[in-house]
């Protein structure tokens, strides 16, 4: 096979395969003709699906929110506040009636730098909120009738006039796709919220990247956006290489499943069979910046392993750690079985929710971490292997068995596999 290169942090780990091993890299090529993307989101402001123009439904007088991704979510988030603020300031919208509210869900608001990052300036001109899902500063708005969910909304989302959301549509292990309701839920409600919305009642067990229609994840967080009036959305949409080959705008349901649609269409990649040792990397920063985060990359391995034969080697440089709930979690647990029993339990918690997928993958085998932000004791407390690069977690997992498959995803996050099954493979 020879050489792999596969993102980390900010750049590359290396490593060498042997020519005899059945290896499968799954890393489809880059556009030759980039998006120009500033140009795709006033085009999708223009023609809008399911809804008039955003400047055709606002009025002078309003006070508008709008909901933006927090760091954890790379995405031109200040050119679509600004391409939004523009539309605004056509109907006399002035910038004090303006909130940007960032849609953390359970995550650590962004710091200055990352805030400038998000916003480009526009922090200084906009008045800026930071939702905390725990600052108990909320609204109760309703139970969903899907699952009776509790919606709880951060109180300057509900009192708004108007609200656009703004974000991301790419595969997501839960949610099937990410971006539009996503900013409400989890975007923008309490933990009493998310507790229920993020437990087994309502979440697919599996992972359930490309599952859309009839995902209770998904459905729930829809009936939520209906119930808090989110009136319009800008979306963009990404292909496995993080690039932008698409906008959606309009009405929240109608325009975010054109663009599943689109990157449905994008991000399915075919994969010849199952593996019993997959190299797999969130694809690099800022998607590896903790263990939280890195988790993702796990996501699409599940689907494609050999379970209780696979050897997992997830690439990630990790450098802030994770949550310490995970921690306490994983620290305590005897088992991976014990983690799961308990958060059938006890249910989503900041943490909880990352122990319980880590031991969901544990039980379809073993999992080498390659990552300088964490040392091996580290690794060890969360019931991980550890390797200091990938070429000595190749030396790992080859020592143990000699896989009849391997499988390489540089940048697992964005895919959605196609399963080919090769014949007289058996599960």
């Amino acid at each position: 096979m020879g050489r792999i290169r596969i993102p980390y942090g900010t750049g590359f780990q290396e490593a060498e395969l042997p020519d005899n091993l059945n290896v499968e890299v799954i890393d489809p090529p880059e556009r030759e003709n980039q998006v120009d993307v500033l140009q795709c989101m006033e085009e999708a402001l223009d023609h809008p699906i399911g809804s008039p123009k955003l400047e055709d439904m606002v009025t002078c007088g309003q006070h508008v929110v709008i909901l933006v991704n927090d760091q954890t979510r790379p995405g031109p988030n200040a050119e679509m506040v600004r391409l939004i603020r523009e539309r605004l300031q056509r109907k006399q919208i002035p910038d004090k009636d303006i909130t940007v509210v960032i849609a953390t869900g359970s995550h650590k608001g962004p710091d200055e730098k990352q805030m400038n990052t998000l916003l480009g300036g526009l922090e200084k001109i906009l008045r800026v909120h930071v939702h905390d899902c725990e600052d108990g500063d909320h609204v109760y708005m309703g139970n969903t009738a899907l699952l009776d969910v509790p919606i709880y909304l951060d109180r300057i989302v509900a009192k708004a006039d108007f609200i656009i959301t703004t974000g991301l549509i790419s595969p997501h292990q839960s949610a099937g796709f990410s971006g539009g309701r996503k900013s409400i839920v989890p975007g923008v409600v309490s933990l009493d919220t998310l507790k229920i919305h993020h437990s087994l009642k309502v979440r697919p067990y599996e992972p359930a990247v490309g599952y859309y229609d009839g995902n209770p994840f998904h459905e729930v967080a829809k009936e939520a956006a209906r119930m808090v009036n989110a009136g319009f959305m800008l979306n963009v949409v990404q292909d496995p290489h993080k690039k932008i080959v698409g906008a959606v705008a309009g009405d929240l349901e109608k325009a975010h499943a054109a663009g599943v649609e689109l990157c449905r269409k994008e991000n399915i990649v075919d994969v010849h069979g199952r593996a019993e040792l997959i190299i797999t990397s969130p694809g690099g920063a800022p998607r590896d910046i903790d263990l939280w985060q890195s988790q993702k990359a796990l996501s699409v391995p599940e689907l494609i392993c050999v379970p209780g034969k696979t050897t997992f080697i997830l690439v990630a440089e990790a450098k802030k750690g994770i949550p310490q709930m995970f921690v306490d979690w994983m620290s305590h647990a005897k088992t991976a079985e014990d983690v799961i029993e308990r958060y059938r339990r006890e249910g989503f918690g900041i943490g909880s929710n990352k122990a319980f997928m880590y031991a969901r993958c544990m039980l379809k085998g073993r999992i080498i971490l390659v990552s300088e932000g964490m040392t091996k004791e580290e690794a060890r407390r969360v019931k991980l292997e550890w390797a200091p690069d990938l070429q000595t977690a190749i030396q790992m997992a080859l020592e143990e068995q000699r896989p009849k498959k391997v499988i390489v995803l540089p940048r697992a996050v964005n895919m959605i596999p196609n399963i080919i099954e090769e014949r007289g493979q058996t599960l």
